[in-house]
């Protein structure tokens, strides 16, 4: 979940707004194990709102109305079981208030029910399927529920893919007569991720005026006034991983980069962004200013 691509995201959007308005050096210490922590909540409030799903329509179940697929799901169950007890949570939504966001996908849920009731199946497979397709395509496809997780907390809106991503590979692997078969995960278990990021961080804001004075005269085909700010942040970014990342192989960098820039910038940013660091690249290489250690890189 956590993974380096999403600590990069995390870091770029870091500067990005420090570029507008400076984060306090108090703060810049322990600011990726603070936004680190915010993932993992986001996290568990989807756990929270998979047993509330459960819940709701077991409170609504009775002799005229079921909903088998949920209720009497050996998988939606094992989530009332999980809870954490290595991860301390800060932020907590209070679904008792909330409950109009399982109300307004109730009917679809409803409908998936019927449709899995009409194939006569009532194998774990099938169950497995029908809580799989509950969550990615009826609660992710709520636009109302995204709107509600972006005024929680805004840094959740670029979480949601990463933490959804990893949810549903994890469903696909629950065993229901093994809890520890679901990772409930914590901030230890990404501490060298966290390291990197907070690393990657303090080094691209200590030397954001140098890095930022290599991009100049490198795009000469480009109106300065057109390139999105957010590409300079991502160009930034890139050039202190490649100087200040001895292990890390010049080709991982790169692609890593230009993949984050199709997803957060304009659709010629990729061709540029590329263009500017293959530049640099070969620049820095003749100057001696990357140097890569390990087996497999440059020297």
């Amino acid at each position: 979940m956590l993974n380096r691509r999403h600590i990069r995201t995390v870091v770029i959007q870091s500067v990005y707004s420090n570029s507008h308005e400076l984060i306090k050096k108090k703060e810049l210490k322990s600011y990726l194990k603070r936004t680190s922590s915010s993932t993992l909540d986001l996290f568990y409030c989807m756990i929270d709102y998979i047993k509330e799903i459960h819940l709701f329509f077991n409170n609504i179940e009775s002799q005229k109305f079921s909903c088998p697929y949920i209720t009497n799901n050996k998988f939606f169950f094992f989530f009332t079981k999980l809870n954490s007890i290595k991860f301390k949570r800060s932020q907590i939504i209070n679904w008792d208030l909330n409950q109009n966001y399982i109300i307004e996908i109730k009917d679809k849920i409803i409908e998936l029910n019927n449709i899995f009731l009409n194939t006569k199946k009532d194998d774990d497979e099938s169950k497995l399927e029908f809580l799989i397709k509950c969550y990615s395509e009826i609660i992710l496809d709520s636009s109302l529920f995204y709107d509600f997780i972006e005024d929680q907390n805004i840094n959740w809106v670029n979480d949601f893919p990463y933490v959804n991503s990893y949810l549903i590979k994890n469903i696909e692997k629950i065993d229901v007569e093994n809890p520890n078969s679901f990772h409930l995960p914590s901030l230890i278990d990404y501490e060298d991720e966290i390291s990197f990021g907070q690393e990657l961080l303090n080094k691209t804001i200590e030397n954001f005026d140098y890095l930022k004075s290599n991009i100049e005269g490198r795009t000469p085909n480009w109106d300065p006034e057109r390139i999105a700010q957010i590409d300079y942040i991502i160009l930034i970014t890139s050039i202190a991983e490649l100087i200040y990342f001895q292990s890390i192989p010049i080709k991982v960098t790169i692609n890593e980069y230009i993949e984050i820039v199709k997803e957060f910038s304009t659709p010629v940013s990729g061709k540029f962004v590329n263009g500017v660091i293959d530049n640099i690249v070969k620049d820095f290489i003749k100057q001696g200013l990357i140097v890569k250690t390990g087996r497999g890189l440059i020297t």
